[in-house]
């Protein structure tokens, strides 16, 4: 069989099924490899919509397997960028190919270091996606005389395919990449699967936790709007890594009101997402506390109040037409919010529900009975120690 029907029947009956463009990488020059030709090297270069960061790098070796770099973004004014073969075959959209076996002056200093390595021969093609974005893809050798034309034909020949499945793959991870982002890491999840009907919702039990700034409105008239967004990141980043690193979700970002919950139905059920609840809590507290110390002196501080509770939710699409909202909504949320109102007018950074605290199963500080507004009886609420 021709070795480019052999390559590109493998992506097509196998290698479309793979999990990711990391799996298909590697099995990818493995592929090569065993079809004869003599691949010691291979970098992948592609291209991404990430808050993070701009792209992902994946160098492959004989023996080694493969290695991930996250590219951050700006990457492409960087020197290393600028005078790699990489930028040679993205921003030129065409195919480079440098002997390394000989004295002539090279263009890279990845060149020069791959030359240094003992390779023998470097091709770069750009690996091109259905709307013209133009990604990479390079291969290297050490063996005498470098790669023949049919090693070369074959790179070519097969790229579309290669190309065509490496598409479906990032398409899919940049889905699960902006449904995380911004629908949150479990309802991305869903949504996924196909829970995308208005009134797909389901009930469930968690700890709730609602945060919100102290002071916002105030800052907002003091500040420029771009300094506003600077404090709102610099408060997000304080008060929401605590909430990922301990199992939650992020629901919903309202302004400078967050809402989070922590489903019991991992292990540890109730009191454990109350602990991770309370943690995150005190996490985000300390992280506040640092963030205004680190900041110069006159910057407006960050203060935020905590409402801790734990209750049953409904959990999934509300809306109209085809604009919805995966959110959670319930009494139990609403009681959530009334607790955190009594936070500013008590002068307390953390306050408990009753219920969220009988869980938590640490003692914690009796504020008292207080009436809330909507909700029909006393609610003991509880706080601690050092807000006293």
């Amino acid at each position: 069989m021709d070795r480019v029907q052999e390559l590109s029947g493998w992506l097509a009956r196998e290698g479309r099924f793979l999990a990711g463009n990391l799996e298909l990488f590697e099995r990818y020059c493995a592929k090569v490899g065993e079809i004869g030709v003599p691949l010691d090297r291979s970098w992948l270069h592609i291209r991404t919509l990430h808050p993070q960061y701009a792209g992902m790098s994946r160098l492959w070796t004989c023996g080694a397997g493969v290695v991930e770099r996250y590219l951050e973004h700006g990457f492409e004014s960087t020197d290393i960028y600028l005078s790699s073969p990489i930028k040679f075959a993205v921003e030129g959209r065409k195919t480079g190919r440098w002997r390394l076996d000989s004295d002539g002056p090279l263009p890279s200093r990845t060149l020069d270091e791959l030359r240094a390595s003992g390779y023998s021969d470097y091709v770069v093609a750009p690996l091109f996606y259905s709307d013209g974005t133009a990604n990479a893809l390079s291969w290297a050798t050490r063996a005498a005389g470098g790669f023949s034309d049919d090693d070369l034909r074959l790179f070519h020949d097969a790229m579309p395919d290669y190309a065509a499945i490496a598409e479906i793959k990032s398409l899919r991870r940049f889905a699960i990449n902006m449904l995380r982002t911004y629908a949150g890491r479990e309802p991305g999840e869903l949504i996924l699967k196909g829970q995308i009907r208005r009134g797909d919702v389901r009930t469930i039990r968690a700890a709730l936790m609602l945060v919100d700034l102290r002071d916002f409105t105030q800052m907002s008239d003091m500040l420029a709007p771009t300094d506003v967004i600077k404090t709102l990141n610099r408060y997000f980043d304080c008060v929401m890594q605590p909430v990922s690193r301990r199992g939650g979700e992020v629901m919903e970002l309202m302004g400078d009101g967050i809402l989070a919950i922590f489903n019991d139905n991992a292990d540890g059920g109730p009191t454990k997402a109350c602990q991770q609840a309370f943690e995150a809590t005190m996490e985000g507290i300390e992280a506040l506390a640092r963030s205004n110390q680190a900041e110069p002196e006159g910057t407006p501080p960050l203060v935020a109040g905590f409402a801790l509770h734990y209750g049953t939710v409904a959990y999934g699409n509300i809306g109209s037409g085809d604009r919805l909202d995966f959110t959670v909504i319930g009494r139990d949320v609403n009681l959530t919010s009334r607790i955190e109102r009594l936070c500013r007018e008590l002068g307390r950074q953390v306050i408990m529900s009753g219920e969220f605290v009988d869980l938590l199963r640490q003692p914690m500080f009796e504020i008292g009975h207080f009436a809330l507004r909507g909700v029909p009886r006393m609610q003991l609420l509880f706080g601690l120690a050092a807000d006293s």
